[in-house]
């Protein structure tokens, strides 16, 4: 089973070829440049260096957030389009369930600012979903020794540490897309597949939120 994945939500882009669960390519770019430049020509290149073309892709992974609202739709556009093309299935995998992959223990945070983030904690007891937190609060009810991931954990540690004398960090906290690519294999091989894929919104875009206050 063959995926090409996308991810586009953080500051950087990427993409990679995924077979039977395996990583066999990533490219990743994107510093200085818009990820609707850089997303196709780093899609092209993870196909060459695997050997293959977007035909023979059996599936296409995506990033679907959450993150930068618009990183998150230009992956999802991009995905959806290829998949449409060829006549294949889309696979989402949340930024954070890509951040969690392969670890247990653990909480991935993204910072959006103010004190605020997007969570996702995966603990014994604990039904692990993507949720937007206020960080004190997700962080009094997170249990010792927890491993925290994402770039929120790299922004906050001094707050984590205060609130978790025991926590570990991660290495590697970027978000890309062989990590996405696992995550959205599993989904696959698990039947969780559309023609085409969404973008998971937490919270209302800041565009939205200056809307609505402006409506009051």
């Amino acid at each position: 089973m063959l995926m090409l994945s996308l991810s586009t939500s953080g500051p950087i882009a990427s993409a990679a070829v995924i077979k039977d669960g395996q990583v066999l390519s990533r490219e990743v770019g994107g510093h200085g440049r818009t990820h609707s430049e850089t997303i196709m020509p780093l899609c092209e290149k993870a196909l060459q260096t695997a050997g293959y073309t977007p035909a023979d892709m059996d599936a296409f992974g995506v990033d679907a957030g959450p993150g930068s609202f618009t990183g998150v739709r230009i992956g999802i556009c991009a995905a959806n389009a290829m998949a449409a093309a060829f006549g294949k299935p889309v696979a989402a995998a949340s930024s954070l369930e890509g951040l969690l992959y392969g670890i247990d223990n653990a909480c991935a945070l993204l910072d959006c600012r103010n004190g605020n983030g997007y969570a996702m904690a995966k603990y014994e007891g604990f039904s692990p979903e993507p949720m937007a937190v206020v960080i004190d609060d997700l962080l009094s009810t997170l249990p010792c020794g927890i491993l925290m991931a994402g770039d929120g954990a790299v922004m906050h540690r001094e707050r984590i540490l205060n609130a978790l004398p025991n926590a570990r960090f991660a290495e590697g906290n970027d978000i890309t897309a062989d990590k996405i690519g696992l995550a959205a294999y599993d989904n696959l091989i698990r039947g969780e597949t559309a023609a085409e894929a969404l973008p998971l919104y937490l919270r209302p875009s800041q565009a939205e939120r200056l809307a609505k206050e402006r409506n009051k």
